[in-house]
């Protein structure tokens, strides 16, 4: 008897163990599926990198809008879920914009030449990469859009400027 129940021992605690390592891998998995996919589904049409905006805003002569967020960011997911996936803004920015999304930590040379210290945090550039705007935070759509539309006239300006100086 005193063998069987050792043996029942061994195949309890092995069978425990590989539930443990079975929960572990899953909650890892888990953890990892939500950091690489923390971004919301906005619709937005996102360029993956800054070059790539950039080389469209020269072709279509629209500002660069670029959002720098993180995924531990809980403001940059609120951002995302309430501002950026209304559907009159996605298609605003997909319209008007050339959009890009940069990862705070990842892209960290990026935001320190552009003098990102916080986010979720908005910069919109001319095409020929003058700072147009730049918002650190949260915003509702009407605060949000409205920013969005100084940026585009004061591209406008600029461009206006540029023009009658012979550039």
């Amino acid at each position: 008897m005193n063998r069987l129940s050792k043996h029942i021992h061994w195949v309890i605690i092995s069978f425990s163990l590989v539930l443990l390592v079975g929960i572990s891998i899953e909650l890892s998995q888990a953890e990892t599926d939500s950091k690489s996919s923390y971004r919301a589904d906005t619709g937005i049409k996102w360029h993956t990198d800054l070059d790539s905006a950039h080389q469209s805003a020269l072709k279509s002569n629209k500002p660069v809008f670029i959002v720098f967020d993180a995924s531990w960011c809980t403001f940059c997911r609120k951002l995302e879920k309430e501002t950026l996936s209304d559907p009159r803004m996605v298609r605003y920015l997909n319209q008007a914009f050339e959009p890009v999304h940069l990862d705070f930590d990842k892209d960290r040379k990026i935001a320190d030449v552009l003098k990102v210290k916080s986010i979720p945090c908005t910069v919109v550039l001319s095409s020929e990469a003058d700072l147009l705007a730049r918002q650190i935070g949260y915003s509702k759509v009407p605060s949000y859009h409205s920013m969005l539309e100084k940026a585009r006239k004061l591209q406008a300006v600029i461009r206006h400027i540029e023009y009658t100086e012979g550039r």
